[in-house]
């Protein structure tokens, strides 16, 4: 059964554009009930300003909180520049990877960063941000990988920015000020997992090995006060934006299963590989790849395509075999629910629901 959104809902829309990502966020609204937007990737300029046109029509801020551009390859930015120029949605923040790249798209829109005097974030692992009651947190990139750069002696899928999403049922610093109040904690004592979202960006293997031993998993204890009663995974989440649409290198079977997601989302457009060799010729699909997908159900996780090449239950899912915008509605505090459009990737869907 449907429900509406409500002003107090984190609501995500991974926006159907083909082979890439674009990604945007309705921040819960505030006490005069004003919601804040931000922008995670921009594949498609003009499909992202119309559907903020809808999203926004009854707002009276419609520019973007920020502007996160998880890292400077085409199919994630090539969009942003127009989005920067626009006076009504220009962003007040761009956050960058830090990844210098010398194509002529990421040159532009640091030209426009400057001229426009958006403020400028390197991000790095460990940063944070809160808006009301959601903690928005970079997982990545690794300083230890950012401090490579310059010899561009990382992959710069690797240097992409992974945010954590997590919607607390109370305001945040309040909860956190209270932390280890007593014998117990607050964030540990939580359901883990239960209102995170993590948008991967194209992160792969050698990200994802410094994001573990960043962000470990706590162990239980008896022995120290305060009292941990239980483990926190700070990877633990309910839904996840797959990294690297689902590439074979996106995320190897030990992470997933630290995450344990119930909803897997890949921002693609299926592609094929074929190889000859004197032995054999080997045809596979390379977003998702077979050995994500298997992963993924593995760990348990319903797994949605925007381009809808691929059901977790064929028969189960077949609904969800179309192409289309996947909008992803967390409660505060709450379990999340979802819809998928059917907005064709060079379209903007007629309606955004109401009600999911």
């Amino acid at each position: 059964m449907c429900k509406p959104i409500n002003p107090e809902d984190l609501v995500i829309h991974v926006l159907n554009v083909g082979f890439g990502d674009n990604i945007l966020i309705e921040f819960p609204a505030d006490n005069s009930g004003n919601r804040k937007y931000g922008l995670v990737d921009c594949k498609n300029s003009e499909k992202t300003k119309q559907y903020l046109c809808k999203l926004t029509q009854d707002s009276s801020e419609k520019r973007l909180a920020f502007i996160c551009a998880t890292h400077p390859h085409g199919d994630h930015i090539m969009g942003i520049n127009s989005i920067l120029k626009d006076d009504e949605y220009s962003p007040r923040e761009f956050w960058d990877s830090g990844f210098r790249h010398n194509s002529v798209t990421y040159q532009e829109i640091l030209k426009t960063i400057l001229k426009k005097k958006i403020k400028f974030v390197r991000v790095s692992s460990g940063m944070e941000w809160y808006f009301g009651k959601v903690r928005v947190t970079a997982l990545a990139p690794s300083v230890s990988i950012r401090n490579r750069y310059a010899t561009y002696g990382v992959d710069m899928n690797n240097a992409s920015i992974v945010l954590r999403l997590e919607h607390h049922s109370e305001d945040v610093l309040l909860m956190v000020s209270r932390e280890y109040e007593g014998n117990t904690s607050v964030e540990a004592e939580r359901q883990a997992g239960r209102s995170v979202v993590i948008l991967a960006g194209d992160a792969e293997f050698d990200s994802w090995a410094n994001i573990s031993q960043e962000y470990p998993k706590c162990e239980r204890t008896s022995t120290h006060n305060p009292l941990i009663k239980k483990m926190v995974n700070h990877l633990s989440c309910s839904v996840v934006k797959v990294s690297h649409h689902g590439s074979m290198h996106s995320a190897p079977l030990d992470i997933y299963e630290k995450m344990m997601p119930e909803l897997a989302i890949v921002s693609t457009e299926q592609k094929k590989s074929e190889k000859k060799s004197s032995a054999q010729k080997l045809k596979r699909g390379l977003f998702p790849h077979k050995s994500t997908t298997l992963a993924l159900e593995e760990c348990g996780a319903q797994i949605l395509t925007t381009d809808g090449s691929y059901e977790s239950d064929k028969k189960k899912e077949a609904k969800y075999s179309c192409p289309g915008t996947i909008v992803v509605v967390v409660p505060p505090g709450g379990k999340y629910r979802f819809r998928k459009l059917d907005d064709e990737k060079d379209k903007v869907p007629e309606k955004i629901p109401q009600e999911i």
